[in-house]
């Protein structure tokens, strides 16, 4: 009897539900507080479980006149529940509503109206149905949610279309799951979503204390928490409406491509060691009210390297502006410089680059348009693979296009470098580097840049070339410049020049050997990609080795000749030289004798040998042909003509031979 008549109470409890009542309140209140009209083109029923209540079925609400995509909302089903104890009391309080299969348009047109918003709150007034005070024909999109106030309202299965006509950019949002929950009493609303995003699946979790006052303008305590597949990002603070947040902000992304998507950008390609594998962000980050956006104490890890940062980003008028001071430890990057085209990747370090040449794939510098940006970093160590630096402290800025890059100053190879790096994308792809290395180290220098360890010694190196291309291929090929080294006294390890010469093998090694030279000089000009020198020089109390040759860097070939001279007298007299000639692709080089210039060399020193002795001999027979003329003269002329005399004094000489027969003949005339 007590089931029956629980069972006959519950029936008449839902028949005598006002659902067409309900209904109008429901419709007259989104009608009033949107201003846009609200249709119900399906039946009205009512409801006992899951709560009590009423199902209205085709709910559609209107979208301004200037918005071209639809309705605001279309939904199969609207239910909403009731609060019983407002009920018996005569009163109708809304405690849930849920929309079925959803689907809303939201557009900002380009002079910056919004679809969304609803009116001010000095609109005219109306009656309140239920006998309350009056309340707003028109509010703001805050006294909407705050008129709309529910335990738990819910969308399933929704579609969300926006479109930013002033930014040309379209979101589309498929399967949205949401649950508001939305207290009247202005305390804590809490939204707990599942959707995927531009084709990306994202959960969101987030709490506003508070939200009274947040709708009414003030900053409230806000937890957000956004995961998709492959990274977390989580925020802890303080946010207002205006738009303006502050707080702690957390990142934790092994892929940023589902996130970067759902916000309808591309994921940028990130190399291994800054951000590939695995991104860690946590700092303070405020947001301002003119839109720029601050970090403070910033922890940063890029896959298995940390940094900590400073920044700020401002908004622009073509874009925006990074400012800050980024600082870090250890980095190594040298998986970026790796494969078949890196120094070492094959024998003989530089010989080693592929034989198919430089890549070709177009070099895109889109990103150096992205943003504007003044960044100071300072590190303790950078390995790049081709070269590895410590204490590093450098400037970036980036202007329209044009990274220069100010190195104040860094460590290398033991010593320093300083200058500048350029690269402008304006107009297309060039690059100038103007270095110079101030005491560096030769040996680790050669051994990561060349694969070769056999020489010591500190000296400077300068170096200023330009390229132009947009293919690494292209700019390789169009390297200008000019360049020199310049070392003081080292020494050549496992230097054995008889065995090197006798195996025409530049890598044998004499057992135990070290050899001291006193210099190591030379200068190189670079045109069209082919550099050149003709000036090397290193000289040692044994002897020298020369060097000149070209390398077509564009073409990855070499052709160069090394004299190694050897002085065998302790006097520094006397030795020999062997050159060797440097030919072929960086990939396959070959060594052998220079037999051509060891014959040129033999035939010139014939040569001149030669024409030594030809002139000696014609330096005698001038002499004696010399002689005899003077005999002859000085028989005719009866004077003795001796070797070396000039004109005027033979004819001195004669003179006063004709004086002495001319007063020797007047003797005797008188006599």
């Amino acid at each position: 009897m007590a089931i029956l008549v629980l069972g006959l109470l519950a029936m008449g409890a839902l028949l005598s539900i006002p659902a067409e009542r309900i209904a109008d309140v429901a419709a007259d209140r989104l009608q009033r507080a949107t201003e846009r009209p609200v249709r119900i083109t399906g039946g009205i029923r009512p409801t006992l479980v899951p709560y009590l209540g009423v199902r209205v079925e085709g709910l559609e609400i209107g979208n301004p006149d200037w918005v071209s995509d639809g309705p605001m909302l279309q939904a199969e089903a609207l239910n909403v529940g009731v609060n019983w104890q407002a009920l018996i009391a005569g009163r109708i309080q809304l405690d849930q509503a849920s929309l079925d299969a959803p689907r809303l348009v939201l557009v900002r047109a380009a002079d910056g109206r919004e679809s969304w918003s609803f009116g001010g709150a000095d609109a005219p007034t109306a009656p309140a149905p239920n006998g309350s005070e009056a309340a707003p024909a028109a509010q703001s999109s805050g006294g909407v949610l705050a008129t709309l106030g529910f335990d738990a309202a819910v969308l399933r299965d929704a579609t969300v279309l926006y479109r930013d006509l002033g930014a040309g950019t379209t979101t589309l949002v498929e399967a949205l799951d949401l649950t508001l929950r939305l207290p009247q009493a202005g305390g804590t609303a809490r939204a707990e979503a599942s959707a995927i995003v531009n084709g990306s699946a994202l959960t969101l979790d987030t709490s506003i204390e508070g939200i009274g006052d947040l709708l009414a303008g003030e900053v409230q305590p806000v937890t957000l928490a956004l995961e998709w597949d492959g990274g977390t990002l989580s925020f802890d603070g303080r946010a207002g409406l205006d738009p303006a947040a502050d707080g702690q902000l957390q990142l934790d992304a092994r892929d940023l491509g589902p996130l970067m998507a759902a916000l309808g950008q591309v994921a940028p390609t990130l190399p291994e060691g800054l951000g590939r594998d695995r991104i860690d962000v946590t700092g303070d980050v405020t947001l301002a009210s003119e839109g720029s956006v601050h970090l403070r104490a910033g922890d940063v890890r890029l896959d298995d390297h940390r940094f900590t940062a400073e920044l700020d980003l401002l908004p622009g008028a073509e874009r925006p502006m990074l400012r800050g001071v980024i600082r870090g430890g250890d980095v190594d990057l040298s998986a970026m410089t790796a494969g078949e085209n890196a120094p070492d990747a094959g024998r003989g370090g530089a010989a080693g680059a592929a034989s198919s040449g430089w890549p070709r794939d177009p070099i895109d510098v889109s990103g150096l348009f992205a943003v504007d940006m003044d960044i100071a970093v300072t590190l303790e160590a950078l390995d790049l693979g081709l070269a590895s630096l410590d204490g590093l402290d450098l400037r970036a800025r980036l202007d329209r296009g044009r990274l220069v890059l100010d190195l104040r100053r860094i460590g290398a190879y033991g010593g320093a470098l300083s200058g500048s790096v350029v690269v402008n994308g304006r107009g297309g792809l060039s690059t100038r580097a103007d270095l110079a290395f101030r005491g560096v180290a030769l040996g680790p220098l050669l051994a990561q840049l060349a694969d070769y360890d056999r020489l010591e010694g500190r000296g400077d190196i300068a170096l200023n070339v330009l390229a132009v291309g947009n293919d690494m291929d292209a700019l390789m090929r169009s390297l200008d410049g000019s360049g020199s080294v310049t070392f003081g006294q080292g020494a050549i390890l496992g230097f054995d020049l008889a065995g090197m010469i006798r195996n025409f093998d530049p890598s044998y090694r004499g057992e135990g050997q070290r050899t001291v030279y006193d210099s190591l000089t030379g200068s190189f000009t670079i045109a069209d990609g082919v550099l050149r020198n003709e000036d090397l020089v290193l000289a040692a109390p044994w002897g020298q080795v020369t060097g000149a040759g070209r390398t077509d860097i564009g073409a990855q070939t070499v052709e160069y000749r090394v004299i190694p001279g050897v002085l065998q007298g302790a006097d520094g007299t006397g030795g020999f030289a062997v050159p060797i000639l440097i030919t072929g692709p960086w990939s396959d080089l070959s060594f052998r004798p220079d037999l051509a210039f060891i014959a040129e060399q033999e035939l010139a020193e014939e040569r001149a040998r030669l024409e030594a002795a030809a002139r000696e001999r014609l330096a005698a027979e001038r002499e004696e042909l010399e002689r005899r003329l003077r005999d002859q003269a000085g028989d005719a002329l009866g004077v003795e003509i001796e070797e070396g005399q000039s004109r005027e004094e033979i004819e001195d000489a004669l003179e006063q031979r004709l004086r002495e027969q001319a007063e020797e003949q007047l003797r005797r005339l008188f006599d």
